[in-house]
């Protein structure tokens, strides 16, 4: 029967019995029940499908109810603040303001935080990139970066020309990028063939005037197909530009508002703020060092101080810098298993919120991620990883869901919630943010009393909003899910006393409808998947 419109609600039964029968995987017809029940094939209750007349056995069997003692929850979130996280949406009418990726997920983590509703959740929170000890985030030479040089703004170059065909003239010669991606450097050494190492801060542009048709200046495109390629040619001083006559070398700057290039000359377009000087970085800025990324910014709570704690930290970022997924996950994975083994009442999970993939830092594949999510995910306090990504089609690519699903199934959550920057970021990452709140919650329950319980005589049943009921089947463990859509597990102590009903991640999946509720049934043999 396919769970697709349900809800796990809060009821559980959790009364407690035992039993003498050796067997516990036989049932015993209750005494007032004239022995109505059915024993399937394989030594297991049934359900009642091969004799109508027959009551289902978990009527039969069903002790007292009690309404559920929800699991507390507790997210530590590690955010991206990756440059790219300042990337403009669209804007939905001309003349608004501009908005970020980073304006509106951290408009949302605020509405979060402040909402009434998850005053009772503990939220914690880690950013990545993390940088390395004395390297800035910006840097205008290779000195100011140290050993986390070269900057930016330092890189191979090389002689470029453009034919101008049919009329007899020289070609055009100027400075431009060695190959075909950028090769930082800190000397000729680093270069190879007719490169050469040097600072490049500036291009050489038509100033305003200089082309008729161009009155308030532009910047060039010297590549031999100009439809589908964009060669800027660099310069650091004048006569860099000699070779394309006409133009002046201009230092190039980027717009407050939108990543728009500048220079003094040509200014931002309308609604695009004002021109900034280009943030160059440090090429080793970033740390890979997990333990940068374990250690929170704003430690896992539910204090009444937790929402202004959130809201300070999060207005006090700036994103910049690279992508290190890897010991970001890893880091904020050991943060939250460790949360967990030192609060056994409380549900923990991570979210990775992202804008990208890996960029830097082992490991860079999704294989490696997807691992370090699965590790994580085992042992007695698995901790679950959900992943929302916040991408364009262009960014996104054929594969970007496939590849963030890989992390999510991996870290037991199906399927990673990917938001698109077409959208309203700000309202769908929130709602993202409150599918995993009541995903959490709604598939882990507590065995509060579980003394005297005889753990192989409790069975789950789900019930739809139209009192239609199916039971779901004890898997074993978290390792036995798979793609289960009607399994549950133990989650069990040092002991491995059982102290906790956990679904599996593809049933919980399906739990996306309203009015549903569960029940515990207590003296049946368990349904064994």
């Amino acid at each position: 029967m396919s769970l697709s419109t349900w809800w796990l609600a809060g009821v559980l039964a959790t009364a407690a019995c035992s039993s003498d029968d050796e067997n516990a995987n036989v049932m015993e017809a209750p005494p007032d029940t004239g022995g109505g029940f059915l024993v399937g094939d394989d030594g297991l209750p049934g359900d009642g499908s091969q004799d109508p007349g027959v009551e289902d056995p978990g009527a039969q069997c069903l002790g007292e109810t009690h309404e559920a003692e929800k699991i507390g929850l507790d997210m530590f979130v590690m955010l991206d603040i990756s440059g790219s996280m300042l990337d403009v949406l669209p804007q939905a009418a001309v003349g608004a303001a501009p908005t970020t990726k980073w304006d509106a997920v951290r408009e949302s983590l605020e509405s979060f935080v402040a909402a009434p509703d998850t005053a009772d959740i503990g939220v914690g929170l880690q950013y990545f990139p993390q940088n390395n000890d004395g390297v800035p985030f910006s840097c205008v030479s290779n000195d100011e970066c140290g050993a986390g040089g070269p900057c930016t703004n330092t890189i191979c170059v090389g002689p470029g020309e453009l034919e101008i065909a049919g009329d007899g003239a020289p070609p055009f010669s100027f400075v431009r990028v060695s190959g075909d991606t950028p090769v930082f450097c800190s000397g000729d050494n680093d270069c190879g063939g007719d490169s050469a190492c040097r600072t490049m801060v500036g291009e050489c542009i038509f100033p305003p005037g200089a082309l008729v048709d161009q009155p308030a200046g532009a910047f060039l495109n010297v590549s031999q197909d100009p439809t589908t390629s964009l060669v800027s040619p660099l310069c650091g001083v004048q006569g860099d530009c000699d070779g394309l006559p006409g133009t002046e070398c201009e230092e190039i700057g980027v717009c407050t508002e939108q990543l728009v290039k500048c220079s003094p000359s040509i200014a931002c377009p309308p609604g695009a703020g004002e021109c900034a000087p280009f943030p160059y970085s440090c090429v080793n800025q970033t740390s890979c060092e997990v333990a940068r990324y374990a250690a929170p910014a704003v430690a896992i709570s539910d204090a009444t101080t937790r929402s202004a704690d959130v809201i300070a930290s999060l207005r006090a970022q700036v994103p910049q810098g690279q992508t290190p997924t890897g010991p970001a996950l890893s880091g904020a994975l050991e943060q939250a298993r460790a949360w967990a083994a030192s609060n056994p009442g409380r549900q923990v999970v991570t979210v990775l919120a992202t804008d990208g993939f890996p960029t830097v830092c082992e490991p860079l594949e999704i294989p490696g991620i997807a691992d370090v999510a699965s590790n994580a995910n085992t042992g007695a306090r698995p901790v679950r990883t959900f992943v929302i990504g916040v991408f364009g089609n262009a960014d996104l690519g054929g594969d970007g869901q496939q590849r963030l699903d890989t992390i999510a199934r991996a870290g037991g959550t199906n399927r990673a919630i990917v938001i698109n920057t077409a959208g309203d970021v700000a309202e769908d990452f929130l709602e993202a943010l409150n599918v995993i709140r009541n995903t959490a919650v709604s598939c882990e329950f507590r065995l509060s009393d579980a003394a005297g319980l005889d753990f192989d005589r409790v069975n789950l049943q789900v019930t739809d909003a139209g009192g239609v009921s199916s039971a779901l089947f004890n898997v074993g463990d978290a390792s036995a899910c798979g793609d289960d859509d009607q399994g549950w597990y133990y989650e069990r102590d040092t002991s491995g006393t059982p102290t906790q009903i956990t679904v599996c991640p593809g049933t919980c999946a399906t739990f996306m409808g309203e009015g549903v509720k569960a029940d515990l049934q207590i003296g049946c043999a368990t349904r064994i998947r």
